[in-house]
């Protein structure tokens, strides 16, 4: 009897050891794959970030490409709750012209058009006690997030209350019949007597005002949508619009000799980093600003009698305020044209005109 009791024991102090084995197996894979997954979470996180930070910095120049580069390389975003930095050796940065490849890294021959950043992080989780049943010391992880600039056609806000009017709808390269570098008109006065150029482009006036009568002939023309000077002054400064505005629509044009509103333009331009008072002229060649984004600001592109219906918003672009203007309504108001821009004013990557957004895309 003793006998078989003992054995009994024995069993039980077997199975109880094979199951504590298990049990041990079992409680460090649930430690080893919960801080995998963990880390996943933590890497794309640091991708997504990452990938949106770096396609802000794109301007289809060298130098947005390294901007990106330096843009994920200083995320704080970390892993390990946040207490590690993503190294280097175990980050890629690839760029591209379509969101989805081929993807290249720098050096890149002609960035113009590279508007898109995929950022690819691979951190080794060290494990804990898998490797007791024979696994490896580490488990790779991988993220990997798409970035990039992609058309905006409906700013709830933040474009001019100034409609610059296109010298060629049907531009092949997407310019309005525009050059970058150039001074072009934005609002201009109703007088045909009056001076109504800038540099490197003299206002045509019938394309620019084909309703010209003698009981208009006074008041100056360019604005758009809205008709009182407070809210006109609340566009410029505060970047508070009634409507969005799409490519297609029509553009409503309003008028007035509203005075004050240079005053607003100066005011705006003041808020700038960059005070540099550029000029016009380099062909093909946008100012080197290197602001805050508040003298780069965005403007619809009117098709103006060129167009069926009139008026037809063609797209938009970005062009920078000169830091003062006449101190008359009777001189025409005129901008340097930059080409395409981007959310919040910067210039984007992409050639021509247009308005762009920075999102995930992958």
């Amino acid at each position: 009897m003793d006998s078989v009791r003992g054995c009994r024991r024995g069993f039980v102090l077997i199975a109880t050891a094979a199951s504590l084995v298990v049990l041990v197996a079992v409680l460090g894979l649930a430690v080893d794959l919960g801080r995998v997954y963990i880390v996943k979470s933590e890497a794309q996180a640091f991708a997504d970030a990452a990938a949106v930070t770096a396609a802000r910095e794109l301007n289809g120049k060298r130098s947005g490409l390294d901007a990106a580069e330096a843009s994920v390389a200083a995320s704080t975003n970390g892993w390990n709750f946040g207490t590690q930095r993503f190294p280097a050796a175990n980050t890629v940065v690839e760029f591209s012209s379509t969101a989805f490849g081929p993807w290249e890294r720098p050096p890149i021959a002609n960035p113009s058009g590279y508007a898109f950043v995929r950022v690819t992080v691979t951190p080794s989780v060290p494990l804990a006690f898998l490797p007791v049943l024979g696994t490896g010391q580490f488990q790779p992880v991988g993220a990997q997030a798409v970035g990039g600039q992609v058309p905006q056609t409906f700013p709830a806000g933040g474009y001019m209350p100034f409609t610059p009017f296109a010298l060629n709808p049907n531009d092949p390269t997407g310019n309005f019949g525009m050059t970058v570098g150039q001074e072009y008109a934005f609002l201009w006065p109703g007088n045909a007597a009056q001076n109504r150029s800038c540099a490197g482009n003299q206002v045509n006036w019938p394309q620019y005002n084909f309703s010209d009568n003698s009981s208009t002939a006074g008041s100056d023309r360019g604005y758009f949508e809205l008709q009182s000077a407070s809210s006109i002054r609340d566009a410029i400064e505060g970047e508070k619009q009634t409507s969005p505005l799409a490519v297609g629509d029509i553009i409503n044009l309003t008028n007035g000799q509203k005075q004050s509103m240079q005053d607003a333009l100066v005011a705006r331009a003041n808020l700038d980093t960059d005070r540099t008072n550029y000029a016009a002229g380099s062909s093909g060649i946008a100012p080197p600003y290197n602001g805050n984004n508040m003298r780069l600001v965005v403007m619809p592109i009117n098709g103006g009698a060129l167009t069926v219906p009139a008026n037809k918003v063609l797209g938009f672009a970005a062009f920078l305020l000169p830091m003062s203007y006449p101190n008359s309504g009777n001189r025409t108001w005129c901008a340097i044209y930059m080409g395409s821009s981007v959310e919040g004013g910067g210039l984007s990557a992409n050639p021509g005109g247009g308005s762009y957004v920075v999102r995930l895309v992958q």
